[in-house]
C-alpha cells in the first residue's frame, strides 16, 4: 500500500509574525504616502524627495488649477458649462503655435480641454538642451479623473497624436534643468475647445 505523502511539516505564520508583516506593510504605505502621494496630489513636500523627482511642482500645479476652477465656480457651474451632447458631435479644428522661453530650473504647464475620445497631433521642439516633461491629462473638477500619457528626462523632441481618454485638460509640464535659457516650441492640430496656458 501507498503511504501518501505529507503535505508540508511548515508550521503556520503565528500571530506574532502576522502582526510584524501587518505592521511593515503600514509603514511602507506611510512612507509611500508621505514621500510620493502627498508631494504629487497636495505639494507637501516633508522629506524633499518631492523636488528631488519633480513631484512638488505638480501637486502645486494641481493645487492651482483647482483654485482656478473654483473661483470660475463662483460665476458658473462648471459642469453647466461644459458642452452639451448636441456640441460635442461637431468636430473642432483648431490649430495654435507658441514659442515659450524657459529659464533654468523654470517650469510651465500648457493644456489642452478637450473632449473623450478626440484626438490632437502635437509636435515640440527644445532649443538650447533637452527639457525634463510629462504627458498627462486631468478630469474636470469633482470627476477625480487623471492620467500619465507618458515622460521624459532632458528630451529635446517629441511628436505625436494624443487621444483624450475622459473629458478635461490634458497636456504637457515641462521644466529646463540647464543652466541656459531653452526655447520650446509646440504646435497643435486637432479637435479640442481650447489650448490654455496654466503657468
Amino acid at each position: 500500500m501507498k503511504i501518501p505523502e505529507k503535505l508540508s511539516d511548515s508550521p503556520l505564520p503565528t500571530n506574532k509574525q502576522l502582526f510584524k508583516s501587518a505592521t511593515v506593510g503600514l509603514l511602507v504605505w506611510v512612507l509611500l504616502y508621505i514621500c510620493v502621494i502627498l508631494p504629487a496630489e497636495e505639494g507637501k513636500d516633508i522629506t524633499g524627495l518631492g523636488v528631488v523627482l519633480d513631484l512638488t511642482e505638480m501637486g502645486n500645479i494641481k493645487k492651482k488649477l483647482l483654485s482656478e476652477a473654483n473661483s470660475d465656480n463662483k460665476v458658473v457651474d462648471l459642469n453647466l458649462n461644459r458642452p452639451s451632447d448636441s456640441d460635442t458631435k461637431a468636430i473642432n479644428d483648431n490649430k495654435d503655435a507658441m514659442e515659450i522661453i524657459l529659464k533654468p530650473d523654470e517650469a510651465i504647464e500648457i493644456k489642452l480641454e478637450m473632449k473623450e475620445g478626440r484626438s490632437v497631433s502635437y509636435n515640440w521642439v527644445a532649443k538650447g538642451g533637452g527639457l525634463n516633461y510629462n504627458l498627462h491629462g486631468d478630469g474636470y473638477v469633482g470627476s477625480k479623473q487623471s492620467t500619465m500619457y507618458k515622460k521624459g528626462k532632458m528630451v529635446d523632441f517629441d511628436q505625436g497624436v494624443l487621444d483624450a481618454q475622459f473629458d478635461g485638460y490634458h497636456g504637457w509640464f515641462w521644466r529646463n534643468r540647464n543652466k541656459v535659457n531653452v526655447s520650446l516650441f509646440l504646435d497643435t492640430q486637432g479637435d479640442y475647445i481650447q489650448i490654455k496656458r496654466m503657468r
